[in-house]
């Protein structure tokens, strides 16, 4: 399997309401749940998905489970002082670039991750990041096979 980060949508986007990325995004959720795919994720990710689904919900249990059984998918990297402060240059350098975003670029690039699935086009701009569409079958069936 190739190495990748998950960007907090992918998630968002499986348990959310109808959006042309839903299906995709569970089936990519649904191969990590069978081992097939094993992505890495920023601790970050865990907080952003628990906001994310409380805010839109307003289920305290439920956001914290979706976000512990996304968890239970990643191996999950903590967010260290080097990389908020590589975030912080990756997003005064990147105008398309969130400040949340620029750590999950940097915990990738600090831990040599070369792959991010995210339909995000922010991620575009960083030349040490391959950007996958989780709406791009084949690029998300390639991080499988290798």
């Amino acid at each position: 399997m190739r190495r990748f980060l998950y960007d907090t949508a992918v998630f968002v986007y499986a348990l959310g309401r109808d959006h042309p990325l839903r299906e995709p995004c569970r089936t990519i959720v649904a191969q990590a749940a069978r081992g097939e795919l094993r992505g890495e994720a920023s601790a970050d990710l865990i907080q952003e998905l628990a906001h994310q689904r409380h805010r839109r919900t307003g289920d305290r249990r439920a956001a914290a489970a979706a976000a512990r059984d996304a968890a239970a998918l990643c191996m999950v990297h903590d967010v260290t002082r080097d990389d908020a402060l590589l975030g912080l240059d990756l997003f005064r350098a990147h105008e398309g670039l969130d400040a949340r975003d620029g750590v999950f670029a940097a915990v990738a690039i600090r831990r040599s991750i070369g792959v991010i699935l995210t339909s995000d086009r922010a991620f575009d701009a960083i030349p040490e990041l391959e950007r996958i569409d989780p709406a791009d079958a084949a690029s998300v069936a390639a991080l499988a096979l290798r």
